[in-house]
């Protein structure tokens, strides 16, 4: 199954990424958990990790509401800070959504 997420970031929709599962929890530990063990084995905190998420999230959505281009690789960034912050209740988990695809007959 495929499924699209569509990850909105102060009510503005930042970008629409593509899954093989909706379970918020897989989708986590493939793309967010490898960025956050490598934030503590440099030695940043939670603390320092999530303010560093939301500036870049700021950042992003910044540009994506001044009509700037933003990078492919940047919108992964964002995605991957976007559920580090989800996950550690800095945003609401209300503010994405995750549907499957249909299929093309």
């Amino acid at each position: 199954m495929k499924y699209r997420c569509y990850a909105y970031y102060n009510d503005e929709l930042i970008g629409k990424y593509n899954f093989k599962t909706d379970d918020f929890d897989s989708i986590f530990k493939e793309i967010c958990l490898p960025t956050i063990k490598q934030g503590f084995k440099k030695g940043f905190t939670i603390d320092k990790q999530i303010v560093q998420y939301k500036k870049f999230c700021d950042f992003i959505y910044k540009q994506k509401i001044n009509c700037y281009k933003i990078k492919c690789s940047d919108f992964y960034v964002f995605l991957n800070c976007y559920f580090s912050l989800v996950k550690f209740g800095k945003i609401k988990n209300d503010e994405f959504v995750i549907l499957k695809k249909k299929r093309k007959i």
